[in-house]
């Protein structure tokens, strides 16, 4: 008898210890879900999505903000006409050195009265020239149009460039095909970015024969084919801009928001790309022209209005497993890729700071 009481307590005993168990395992799986929200991945939150018809954008909040008020775009440098792009072989401006002892913040006054001469002797597709004369690091952000010169072109890849610089090449695409003849002495802004496949094929694949290919395939799908088969055409047309419109009215007005750096963009219910900013002002800066980008892709393809969740947002923002390599320029910026089969990274970095600053973060998948 007492073996049986004693073996009955015994099985209540570890039916009871697996309760326990089981239970405590359900806790911590809570606890653990609970702890994956309240912890942003690489210190960032994806939060629920705005979306219209096949396009889908996740606003990024971030746990802390850096500061970007040292920063210029493109777009502000050259409307106010501190920062200067010409073709290879244009007169440009070089800036005499500075005299020992002279205040650095002279510089602006001085280059207005610097020296006038030829940087090379022939335009290149590739390469440009830059002058950043303004008193702030100016901002590049690969895919950012420029119109003039002897054929419009895109930014290669991020990078940073000092401020009061001498004349640097930077690297470019063309999107132009059609053109070889000066139009204009210096590039002007278009105030865009190309769409992401666009960009892609530029900093990702840095194949210009890619660059054209997607070029004309947008201006063939969006009706925009011209003479020259120029890009800008895509954000100049009027029937274009129609079409972006409803996306647009109906994205903007949700975005960006209070402490958003940024938006994971998903197509057709699958996540394909991101960008997050250092800061939500330095990401209200470029907020327009992205999401006229990220339309200008989604409005031509077959929409299926799918809606991807949160978690697939969080599971693209969170991988990034592949081989790493670096480039940039010592003391002023450092650009990580992070190259996988599924998908590539872009991280550009400020390493003038005593504590490097993560300035742009860019994936797409391939």
């Amino acid at each position: 008898m007492n073996s049986t009481v004693n073996s009955f307590k015994g099985r209540i005993a570890l039916s009871l210890g697996i309760l326990v168990v089981a239970f405590s395992a359900a806790v911590v799986l809570r606890t653990q879900a609970a702890s994956d929200y309240k912890h942003p991945i690489n210190g960032w939150q994806v939060m629920p999505p705005v979306s219209y018809k096949n396009l889908t954008l996740f606003p990024v909040r971030a746990n802390d903000e850096g500061p970007t008020d040292a920063y210029i775009t493109l777009d502000e440098g050259i409307k106010s006409g501190t920062v200067i792009i010409t073709e290879k072989g244009s007169p440009g401006i070089i800036r005499r050195p500075l005299e020992r002892g002279a205040n650095p913040s002279a510089r602006q006054s001085t280059i207005n009265q610097a020296q006038v001469q030829s940087i090379g002797q022939d335009g290149a597709v590739n390469r440009l020239v830059l002058i950043n004369k303004s008193g702030k690091k100016l901002l590049l952000l690969a895919g950012e149009v420029i119109v003039g010169g002897k054929q419009d072109r895109i930014v290669e890849k991020d990078m940073i460039v000092p401020p009061y610089s001498d004349p640097i090449d930077i690297n470019v695409f063309c999107v132009e095909h059609g053109r070889w003849q000066r139009k204009t002495e210096s590039f002007a802004s278009l105030g865009a970015i190309s769409h992401p496949k666009l960009r892609a094929a530029a900093q990702d694949r840095k194949d210009q024969s890619a660059v054209w290919s997607e070029v004309g395939k947008k201006n063939a799908e969006l009706g925009t084919a011209n003479r020259t088969d120029t890009y800008q055409e895509v954000y100049r047309s009027k029937s274009v801009d129609d079409r972006m419109q409803p996306y647009i009215d109906a994205l903007q007005r949700e975005l960006p928001g209070k402490g958003i750096v940024g938006v994971v963009v998903a197509k057709n219910g699958e996540p394909v790309w991101a960008d997050l900013f250092a800061s939500s002002s330095l990401f209200s800066r470029y907020w327009p022209k992205l999401l006229k980008s990220y339309v200008v892709d989604a409005v031509t393809d077959y929409p299926r209005e799918i809606r991807p969740s949160l978690d697939q947002a969080e599971r693209f923002l969170r991988e990034r497993e592949g081989r790493t390599s670096f480039e940039g320029q010592e003391g002023v910026y450092r650009l990580t890729k992070i190259d996988h089969p599924q998908y590539a990274i872009f991280e550009l970095e400020d390493v003038s700071l005593m504590k490097p600053l993560r300035l742009h973060f860019n994936k797409m998948r391939r």
